[in-house]
């Protein structure tokens, strides 16, 4: 495996686990925007590892459907994930600053939590071959 794809699982990895110990916690101590984002950041970093194994430029972004796009170019079954990836959109930057304050809800936190796992495992498991953490 390449380094700079092993660079990027790396750090979607530690996105996920971030979000993996919050979802974990009491439903009343979640920080759920801090978990949503972790969760949409994982993802970017996921289908970023495949873009760059399979050797396709991307523009710097944050955006899941243009990622999600240019994957669908080397692999179609990446559109399936159009969908999945719909409710962590919002989580990449607005989330993120008071401008457009919104705290997302618990529930909402585990519907992105799941979007991101399925992710995960897709690209892994599926796309990559990767059967546990690098770390």
């Amino acid at each position: 495996m390449k380094e700079e794809v092993k660079n990027w699982i790396i750090k979607g990895l530690n996105d996920y686990k971030t979000a993996q110990k919050l979802i974990n916690l009491p439903e009343d101590e979640i920080i759920t925007d801090t978990l949503c984002f972790h969760c949409h950041q994982s993802a970017e970093k996921f289908l970023k590892a495949f873009l760059v194994h399979n050797g396709v430029d991307f523009e710097r972004t944050h955006s899941l459907e243009y990622l999600i796009k240019l994957c669908s170019t080397v692999d179609k079954e990446f559109e399936a994930l159009y969908e999945i990836a719909k409710n962590l959109t919002d989580y990449a930057v607005e989330i993120r600053y008071p401008d457009e304050f919104y705290i997302p809800s618990v529930k909402e936190a585990r519907e992105a939590f799941n979007s991101a796992t399925f992710i995960k495992e897709f690209i892994f498991i599926k796309k990559l071959n990767i059967r546990e953490d690098l770390k």
